[in-house]
């Protein structure tokens, strides 16, 4: 626990000096939740969107972004399991920009998101699986600050959903939990970024884990079911919601 404080700590701070920290509160808002109020008389923005329409919905990151393991990635990855959920609950569909890769870091990210239109009602964010080798937690967070504010710069309009990556059969996850940490907090201090920590929705112990995942690291199909229901439960949480 004193690690992971410290981790924390040190993380804002990092943030605040370079001034990514800030919560971005609106001028006379009476909360510091989102700055926006969905009202009847004005068009849908972001996620809500589907409730009325078709979404452009982009997706930056690595392996576990283009479902890497499951046995099919166009039917039965984490998005087009999301899809299939999401169409049982509302008349319309997202469309998919999936601009991931495997094996890459958030620089990739930040390359890709440069291509980010600015009509795109939501862009998820899966990284940091393997930026845990090769950067410090506290460097991993002022670059993912960096995408963020560049998404929201590229596409005003848009939901920014951070997901953090499922957990790896592993005595020793301590790299990873600093990552977990600097996506958390990234997300607290920006208004209009949504946290979905897929992480919580896999198993504790090592033997269940490893029965969801194929190679230890990956999820297979069942795996990707339990990301995919986990982040449908937070969307329709905010699709749902009057604000």
């Amino acid at each position: 626990m004193k690690n992971k404080a410290a981790i924390v700590l040190s993380l804002t701070i990092a943030l605040t000096t370079a001034g990514f920290c800030l919560p971005q509160t609106a001028h006379g808002a009476q909360s510091t939740g989102t700055t926006s109020t969905i009202v009847s008389a004005h068009p849908l923005t972001g996620i809500k969107k589907l409730q009325t329409g078709n979404i452009n919905a982009v997706i930056l990151g690595d392996s576990i972004a283009v479902s890497q393991g499951a046995s099919d990635p166009e039917a039965t990855g984490w998005d087009s399991d999301l899809s299939d959920i999401l169409a049982k609950l509302y008349p319309h569909k997202i469309i998919w920009d999936n601009k991931a890769s495997s094996g890459t870091l958030v620089d990739y990210c930040l390359q890709r998101a440069e291509e980010i239109d600015s009509s795109a009602d939501a862009v998820f964010i899966c990284v940091g699986r393997n930026d845990r080798n090769f950067y410090t937690s506290t460097q991993f967070c002022l670059k993912y600050a960096q995408l963020v504010r560049l998404i929201k710069q590229k596409a005003p309009q848009a939901d920014i959903f951070c997901i953090v990556e499922p957990p790896m059969v592993s005595s020793d996850e301590s790299l990873f939990e600093g990552i977990r940490s600097a996506i958390t907090i990234v997300c607290l201090n920006n208004n209009g970024v949504n946290l979905l920590d897929a992480w919580s929705a896999f198993p504790t112990d090592q033997t269940a884990l490893a029965d969801v995942l194929v190679d230890g690291l990956h999820p297979k199909d069942t795996g990707y079911r339990l990301m995919s229901n986990y982040i449908c439960k937070q969307l329709v949480t905010k699709i749902n919601s009057n604000n």
